[in-house]
C-alpha cells in the first residue's frame, strides 16, 4: 500500500505531459472555442467588483448582475437598452479579441504546442479543486470543534459576507456628491490594489507561494493566462482584510456601496483589457490610439503586458518587473512611485514575457502549482538558524537561504548550496521572476 501511494505520489509530481500528436488539432480547436466562450462570459461577474485587487471573495451572482439591469428598467427604459448595448458590445469585442489571440496560433505551434495549452489550461483547473479541497478540510475541521461540517466548508464565502456586513456599519466621514464619491474611492482602493500587488512582487513568500504561476507563461492567450492568486490555503487570508478595506473606503464617502455604479464603468473601460494577456495582438494594441489611451485609462491592456515581460530593458533595476502594476486611473500609482513604463515604439522588437532568466519549466501542472510551496518548505527544513527561516518567510524576493530548491525548473542543478548557483539560476530558483 505504501509502495502504491509512493508510486502515485511520484508520478503526480514528476510525469509530464506529453507530446500531443496532431490528429488532435480539431478536437483541440473546438474545446479551445468553448473555452473562450465560457471564458468570456464569466468575466462579466467580475465587473460589479469594488475589490479592484485580484479577484479574491468576489462571490458575486448572476442575480445581482439581473438586478443592475432590474434598476434601470425601472428609472428609464432608454437606460435599460444603452446598458445591454454596452454589455453586448463589450461581450462581443472581448470575445473576437480573445479568439484572434488564441487561434493566432496554429496547433502545435513551434511557441505553443498542445501540450503547453494543456498544461496551463489543467493548472487553472487544479486551483479550483484546491478550493475545493480547502473548503472541505474547513468543514472537517469544523466537526472536529464541534460545529456544524457547513460553518466551515462555507467559510469563504461567510468570511467575504462578514467584511461586507462590518464595511457597512462604517461611518460616512464626508458624503460627497455620487460622481465624485466615486472616483475619489475608485482611486483610493487603488492605492491598496497598487500595495497589495506589489507586495507579491516584493515579498519571497507571496511570490513563490501565491503569485508566480501567473507569469510562468511565456505566450500569452486565454487558455495560458494564469489565475492571478493560487489558490492554496494561504488565499484564506486576503479574503477578509481585501474584502474589508476595500469595501470600507466606499462607505467612508458615501452612503452605500457602488456596485452598479463599477459594472457599468467596467463595461466602459474595460474593452481593450484583453490586450494585456494577448502575445498575438500586442502590436495591434500599441499601433492603435484609441486602445493605447483607453488601456492607460483603465490601468490595463497592452501597458500591463509589459508588466509580464522579462526584457532586461524593461525590467531594469529589479528582477520581479514592478513596473505597471495598476490600480487606479491612468496608471496614478505607478507615477507616483516610479514604476511606470512606457509602450515600446510599434516597430521596435516585442516585448517577451515570462520568468526572469526564461528557465526550462517542468510539463507537469501539478508540479508547478505547488511548486513555490514547495521551495518554501524545503527551505524551512533545510535551513538552520532563525534568522534564515525568518529570512525565507518575511524576505524580500531577493533573498537566497544557503540552501534551495527550485522545483518548477526542469533539469539539473536545483539543490545546492546558493553560493555556487550562476546569478541567473540565484534568480531563477528564487522565483524573481519578470512579473
Amino acid at each position: 500500500m505504501t509502495s502504491w501511494l509512493t508510486r502515485a505520489a511520484d508520478a503526480a509530481m514528476n510525469r509530464e505531459i506529453p507530446d500531443i500528436d496532431s490528429r488532435w488539432s480539431r478536437l483541440e480547436r473546438l474545446l479551445l472555442v468553448l473555452f473562450i466562450v465560457t471564458f468570456t462570459l464569466m468575466f462579466v461577474r467580475t465587473y460589479p467588483a469594488i475589490f479592484l485587487g485580484f479577484g479574491i471573495g468576489d462571490e458575486f451572482e448572476w442575480s445581482l448582475i439581473l438586478s443592475f439591469f432590474d434598476t434601470l428598467r425601472q428609472e428609464s427604459p432608454a437606460l435599460l437598452y444603452l446598458g445591454l448595448a454596452m454589455l453586448a458590445a463589450n461581450l462581443l469585442f472581448r470575445l473576437q479579441l480573445f479568439l484572434r489571440g488564441q487561434l493566432a496560433y496554429s496547433s502545435n505551434h513551434p511557441d505553443l504546442p498542445m501540450k503547453t495549452i494543456a498544461l496551463y489550461m489543467v493548472g487553472n483547473a487544479l486551483n479550483i479543486v484546491f478550493v475545493l479541497l480547502v473548503a472541505l478540510a474547513l468543514g472537517v475541521l469544523a466537526l472536529g470543534f464541534g460545529f456544524d461540517f457547513r460553518d466551515g466548508f462555507q467559510a469563504v464565502q461567510k468570511l467575504f459576507a462578514l467584511a461586507i456586513s462590518l464595511a457597512d456599519k462604517v461611518p460616512t466621514v464626508v458624503e460627497l456628491p455620487l460622481v465624485v464619491a466615486f472616483f475619489v474611492t475608485y482611486m483610493a482602493q487603488g492605492f491598496f490594489h497598487y500595495w497589495i500587488h506589489r507586495l507579491c512582487h516584493l515579498n519571497r513568500f507571496l511570490w513563490l507561494t501565491l503569485h508566480r504561476f501567473h507569469h510562468m507563461p511565456t505566450v500569452l492567450t486565454p487558455a495560458t493566462t494564469n489565475v492571478v492568486i493560487t489558490s492554496i490555503p494561504f488565499f484564506l487570508g486576503m479574503v477578509f482584510v481585501k474584502t474589508l478595506i476595500f469595501a470600507a473606503i466606499v462607505k467612508l464617502f458615501y452612503e452605500r456601496q457602488l456596485f452598479l455604479e463599477i459594472f457599468f464603468f467596467h463595461l466602459i473601460i474595460t474593452f481593450a483589457d484583453g490586450y494585456g494577456h494577448q502575445t498575438a495582438l500586442f502590436k495591434e494594441g500599441i499601433r492603435s490610439r484609441w486602445i493605447r489611451w483607453l488601456c492607460l485609462f483603465s490601468n490595463n491592456g497592452v501597458y500591463h503586458y509589459l508588466h509580464h515581460s522579462r526584457d532586461k530593458a524593461i525590467v531594469t533595476t529589479n528582477t520581479t518587473n514592478q513596473v505597471n502594476i495598476g490600480g487606479g486611473l491612468f496608471y496614478f500609482w505607478d507615477w507616483l512611485f516610479g514604476t511606470f513604463h512606457r509602450l515600446p515604439a510599434p516597430d521596435a522588437p516585442q516585448p517577451k514575457v515570462g520568468l526572469w532568466g526564461n528557465p526550462t519549466l517542468h510539463h507537469n501542472p501539478l508540479r508547478l502549482v505547488l511548486s513555490g510551496l514547495m521551495q518554501i518548505i524545503y527551505e524551512l527544513w533545510n535551513n538552520r538558524g532563525l534568522k534564515t527561516r525568518l529570512m525565507v518567510v518575511f524576505g524580500s524576493v531577493n533573498y537566497t537561504p544557503p540552501v534551495t530548491r527550485a522545483f518548477h525548473i526542469s533539469g539539473k542543478a536545483c539543490e545546492t548550496n546558493a553560493a555556487r548557483h550562476e546569478p541567473e539560476m540565484q534568480q531563477a530558483s528564487q522565483g524573481t521572476t519578470p512579473a
